[in-house]
């Protein structure tokens, strides 16, 4: 630890230290001073774990500002809203408008802790603290992207009687195919293809542990030696055919947003009751997870595909999160602070993002 770290931390010590005194005037504006410094490092640390604001553009709206986006030129794919918090994002289309407004809802976040941890200036409950409130925020924000994502790559668009219809963007190996139950190279290939028809291009996949897995476990038959050799540099990570590759833990057979069988007890997505359908996606063998996230059936799971060359995916944040100190918490020889964050997210052209579907079901001898 360099000397201008060791003071710094001293004189946050100190600080926090002097909030302790919720008794006096001076104490109380100490807290209410420190609290609202919690601001800036949470929003750093948002940054850093929220990955959905990787995949999203964000855009911090100015006061009083709507967030308001153009409607793609040639009308040719709705737009997908999401209405709120624990709902799922509806499709959008107007031929007579030119732009679309985008709702924006609330979260809200905070933490505590005793007293005695300022006394004794504990400011690694306050680390922990600001790390706890980032991530839920991020939660948040994870839970609204997938709300989004998952309906807009299963829905077929009818072309709204103006435009020719368009197949949802979901792409499978064939039925008994020997590619059809790990990531294989031909279903990434397949993606590829079918964006190009579209005239996008397949930059970026999401991927889950086990379909990393798949690529470590490639052989010379799969891929040329070159590439081979780079995939288990990379510990399975890293582009294949310049596309790029990222790990999302909520994926997969175990994922809690994999679009699970309409048996399973596990998750917000699964497949109607009759059918066993979500939106245009058709499970045929679905994955079975119980309700403590436990693999009952392993079955289909799905990989999300993007074309990161254009503004598709939208989030526009109305007020970002801001510590406020919680002055009822005094009662209970507590302190701690609270806030909360305003936005909404969109996509506002679904040409730029695809599904690949994965049967992993193994018939039962």
């Amino acid at each position: 630890m360099s000397d201008k770290t060791r003071m710094a931390r001293a004189e946050m010590i100190k600080r926090f230290k002097e909030t302790a005194d919720l008794h006096t005037s001076k104490g109380r504006d100490a807290w209410r001073a420190f609290a609202a410094a919690l601001t800036k490092p949470i929003l750093q640390k948002l940054e850093q774990v929220s990955y959905m604001r990787d995949l999203f553009e964000v855009e911090n709206l100015e006061p009083g500002a709507q967030a308001s986006y153009p409607i793609a030129d040639d009308y040719e794919s709705p737009v997908w809203i999401l209405p709120g918090m624990a709902y799922v994002a509806q499709d959008y289309m107007e031929f007579v408008q030119e732009e679309v407004v985008i709702q924006t809802f609330t979260v809200q976040a905070a933490k505590d802790w005793k007293i005695a941890y300022a006394k004794e200036g504990r400011i690694d409950i306050v680390t922990k603290a600001q790390n706890y409130v980032a991530k839920t925020l991020a939660k948040f924000e994870e839970e609204a992207g997938w709300r989004v994502l998952a309906p807009a790559c299963t829905k077929a668009f009818d072309g709204a009687g103006v435009t020719a219809p368009r197949p949802a963007p979901i792409y499978q190996m064939p039925q008994g195919d020997a590619t059809a139950g790990y990531f294989s190279k031909e279903l990434i290939n397949r993606m590829m293809v079918g964006m190009q028809r579209i005239g996008r291009n397949l930059d970026e996949l999401w991927v889950s542990p086990e379909d990393i897995a798949d690529i470590r476990e490639y052989t010379e038959t799969d891929v040329d030696p070159y590439t081979r050799r780079e995939i288990f540099q990379a510990k399975g990570l890293g582009k294949i055919w310049d596309v790029n590759l990222r790990t999302v833990d909520a994926l997969g057979v175990r994922g809690l947003w994999n679009i699970h069988d309409k048996d399973s007890d596990f998750g917000p997505f699964k497949g109607d009751s009759v059918f066993n359908r979500f939106n245009d996606y058709t499970i045929t063998n679905g994955n079975l997870v119980d309700i403590n996230g436990n693999l009952l059936q392993a079955g289909e799971t799905q990989v999300y595909g993007f074309d990161r060359s254009d503004v598709a995916l939208v989030m526009p944040v109305k007020e970002e999160f801001q510590a406020f100190e919680d002055p009822n918490l005094l009662r209970r020889q507590k302190q701690g602070f609270f806030g909360w964050q305003t936005f909404g997210m969109a996509c506002i052209d679904s040409r730029f993002i695809c599904m690949g579907i994965i049967d992993r079901y193994t018939p039962q001898s």
